[in-house]
């Protein structure tokens, strides 16, 4: 078992974090095609005990969500003394620690706790980044779980909090992936450089790195990542220079469906980027994209994202309970998130009514504890919206041809092209800056401006402390260069458009500024 193990391993096994680093795929910038080469063999697949789920309960689905992930290590992860070889070696691609790491991607940090219980607060990885042992080698291997992205710290003034479930506007998932890619086309990207700093960072941790599988896993983790960055180099040029918290789900998806169908998938030449949700509405939605283009039981639509992450089909039919877990878990999050600042009740109370008489039809209701009361989901025509394009437009009907494959469906979800976005759920609306499905608008006061009069450039400062006044991310005119945590949105780049959406604007300032005040409240 050992021999054939570590043959598998060596022909095709270990991945960073993301798409499938097992399976060869390359895209055309033009137009966003895929093209498959299948790999020499499947890795085998490792199953540590934690994943094992019993009966399903909300309880096993926050496990998933804020610790382990999904799983399959083998293809979303990287064995932890290579991890830290990474680190050592290329401080300039990631940082010199994790520390560094999280800085660098947007990730939220959590400083190593020696004395902690918990393996991966000991070891300071920031949150979203887990360590799971494989039951083949002992290894511990870095894997990812949603709080990677779904995560994220509101800072105000005289406070501060972490709220797990709302969307990361910091990170930077797809450089993350360059990272890697970009080590290995490094000269030193070698068995004779990382295997020395492994077997180092393993003895100096402690990190279980047993002798007779160390070569194997330097050798299988090397010629995976090499393979990745063959496999993304059109890809990962696509999406370089993105904005932080936002995502490119279409294109990625386009990967994963291509490489399990073994045939070309074209999207659209525009990247259609997706800031990260709140997941604190999904429970009320029938569907969980922007767009709502993927339909079918939610137990199904959370691990999707997965899928498109580099977890095996096989490895769904082996664990159909995360799944459903993980629904139940999004389907009653639990949280307290009161806007810190003073709320004028009786502006409030005016923008209630403003607000169920022009907003809720496509909102919802709300009741006096800012849980969503009623909320009939629906898709609003780009033609009445007015909103970006790009997102809605990026699901071409190869790729709805692709993504209906009975093969990979079993016919229990569809995907279509929408023509629209779906209104999101507001509860905690508040701390979600910035706004749109592009995050194109830094508050509700942009949001409420005109769509003419909206800053086409305006600098975020993702660093700052929240502007609890304009509601949202703080924000200052472009001119000086951009200091650390500061992001330029450009208007003028295809898919961040500020253009649409002029509804609160629509009811005048007074009447928008009393809607305003009322959704500080939910």
């Amino acid at each position: 078992m050992r021999k054939l193990l570590a043959a598998v391993l060596i022909a095709a096994a270990v991945a960073a974090c993301g798409t499938p680093a097992t399976t060869a795929t390359t895209a055309t910038p033009a137009t966003g095609a895929v093209s498959v080469d299948r790999p020499p063999a499947e890795p085998p697949m490792s199953d540590p005990a934690e994943y094992a789920i019993d009966r399903v309960s909300w309880q096993a689905g926050e496990v998933i969500f804020a610790r382990t992930g999904i799983g399959d290590p083998y293809r979303t992860g990287v064995p932890y003394p290579i991890y830290l070889a990474l680190l050592r070696q290329y401080p300039d691609l990631f940082g010199a620690d994790t520390q560094a790491v999280a800085a660098r991607f947007g990730f939220i940090a959590r400083p190593a706790d020696p004395a902690s219980p918990d393996r991966d607060v000991r070891e300071g990885l920031p949150l979203g980044l887990h360590l799971t042992d494989d039951p083949f080698t002992g290894v511990p291997f870095v894997v990812h779980n949603c709080a990677l992205c779904h995560a994220e710290r509101v800072r105000w003034p005289g406070g501060e909090t972490l709220v797990v479930g709302l969307g990361n506007k910091r990170v930077r998932i797809h450089d993350y992936d360059a990272a890697f890619s970009a080590a290995a086309g490094r000269a030193d990207f070698d068995v004779a450089t990382l295997a020395p700093l492994a077997e180092a960072a393993a003895a100096e941790r402690g990190i279980a790195w047993p002798l007779d599988w160390r070569t194997t896993l330097v050798k299988a983790t090397i010629a995976a990542i090499e393979q990745r960055r063959r496999d993304r180099k059109a890809y990962l040029g696509r999406v370089a220079g993105g904005p932080p918290g936002r995502v490119a789900p279409i294109e990625a998806f386009a990967l994963a469906i291509g490489a399990a169908l073994d045939r070309d998938i074209a999207t659209a030449p525009v990247v259609g980027w997706s800031k990260v949700p709140d997941v604190v509405g999904f429970g009320a939605r029938t569907t969980l994209s922007w767009d709502g283009a993927g339909e079918g039981p939610m137990d199904v639509l959370v691990v999707e994202a997965d899928f498109a992450a580099g977890v095996r089909p096989a490895w769904f039919w082996a664990h159909p309970l995360q799944g459903a877990s993980l629904g139940a878990y999004l389907r009653q999050p639990e949280r307290e998130l009161p806007f810190p600042g003073p709320i004028d009740r009786k502006l409030a109370a005016r923008g209630r009514a403003l607000f169920d008489d022009n907003c809720a039809p496509c909102h919802g209701t709300y009741g006096d504890d800012g849980r969503v009361r009623r909320y009939d989901e629906q898709i609003v025509p780009l033609a009445d919206v007015g909103t970006d394009p790009a997102r809605a437009d990026a699901i071409t009907d190869d790729f709805v041809t692709a993504a209906n494959d009975h093969t990979l469906t079993h016919g229990i979800t569809r995907t279509r092209r929408t023509g629209g976005y779906v209104p999101p759920v507001l509860t905690d609306v508040w701390a979600r800056a910035p706004y749109g499905h592009a995050g194109q608008w830094p508050s509700l006061a942009v949001m409420a401006t005109p769509p003419t009069k909206r800053p086409l450039q305006i600098v975020l400062q993702l660093d700052a402390l929240y502007d609890l006044k304009a509601v949202g991310v703080s924000t200052r005119a472009p001119g000086a260069p951009l200091a650390a945590g500061e992001y330029l949105h450009d208007a003028g780049k295809p898919g961040l458009g500020v253009q649409g959406h002029p509804f609160l604007a629509d009811l005048g300032a007074d009447a928008a500024a009393a809607v305003i005040e009322y959704l500080k409240s939910l």
